[in-house]
């Protein structure tokens, strides 16, 4: 992961290690969400939040193509949360990981979808 963590790379990771946007959004005794306190998730913490926002715009239904919009502006936008010389890298990194991240996101939708409607 190139630090401080494209919010789409960290969005592959937490769906990757959580099953739901619920249980990688469930607060922790800390009041934050599990994925940020979730060692498996690499990254600065603003960019878990990042991440977490990411999926959030998929779960309120925007789609996959807001999604990825989202998390490449709050990358580009905090250029990196300071970290400028990995800005390119990240976005490099990002783009290599998008259809993954696709591919999971639709999963992570379609099972989101059937518990509303369940």
């Amino acid at each position: 992961m190139v630090y401080p963590g494209h919010p789409l790379v960290l969005a592959t990771a937490i769906m990757s290690v959580f099953g739901s946007f619920a249980e990688a959004n469930a607060p922790t005794g800390h009041g934050w969400c599990a994925a940020l306190g979730d060692d498996r998730i690499p990254g600065a913490g603003d960019h878990v939040g990042a991440a977490m926002r990411t999926l959030a715009v998929g779960v309120e239904g925007d789609g996959i193509d807001a999604m990825v919009a989202y998390a490449n502006r709050y990358w580009e936008g905090g250029q990196a949360g300071g970290h400028h010389r990995n800005v390119a890298e990240g976005a490099a990194q990002a783009k290599s990981i998008e259809p993954a991240f696709r591919s999971l996101a639709q999963k992570w939708l379609l099972a989101a979808e059937a518990a509303v409607e369940a």
